[in-house]
C-alpha cells in the first residue's frame, strides 16, 4: 500500500469554485454599400436610381462606389492582367492621385 502523502498527491485536484461564464448574444448592422462611405439615405437612393437609368438604357456598368468591400475583392481577383508591370503602374498613379485629392 501506498504511503498517505503520495497518495493524496496522485489524486486529482477539484477547484472548489466553478466559474461558468456566459455570453450575451450580438448583432452587428448589416451594411450593403461600402462600410466605411460617409453617405446620406439620399444619396445613396441617388445612386440606385442612377444606377437604375442606366440599365434600362443599355449602359450599365460596374460602379465600385456602390460595391461592398467584398464585392469589391471579388472583382479586383477576377480582373484579367495581360501586362502585370503596366498594371501596376497605373494603379500606382489612381492611388497617388487619389491621396492628392485627399481620397484616401
Amino acid at each position: 500500500m501506498a504511503p498517505r502523502a503520495l497518495f493524496t498527491a496522485m489524486r486529482p485536484l477539484r477547484s472548489p469554485m466553478i466559474v461558468s461564464t456566459r455570453r450575451a448574444f450580438a448583432n452587428t448592422p448589416r451594411m450593403t454599400i461600402k462600410e466605411d462611405a460617409d453617405r446620406t439615405p439620399e444619396q445613396v437612393e441617388q445612386a440606385k436610381q442612377d444606377q437604375l437609368r442606366e440599365q434600362e438604357q443599355g449602359k450599365g456598368r460596374w460602379r465600385e462606389d456602390l460595391a461592398s468591400h467584398g464585392e469589391s475583392n471579388i472583382a479586383a481577383d477576377r480582373q484579367q492582367v495581360n501586362d502585370h508591370e503596366q498594371h501596376m503602374k497605373e494603379l500606382q498613379q489612381e492611388g497617388k492621385e487619389k491621396g492628392e485629392k485627399g481620397e484616401m
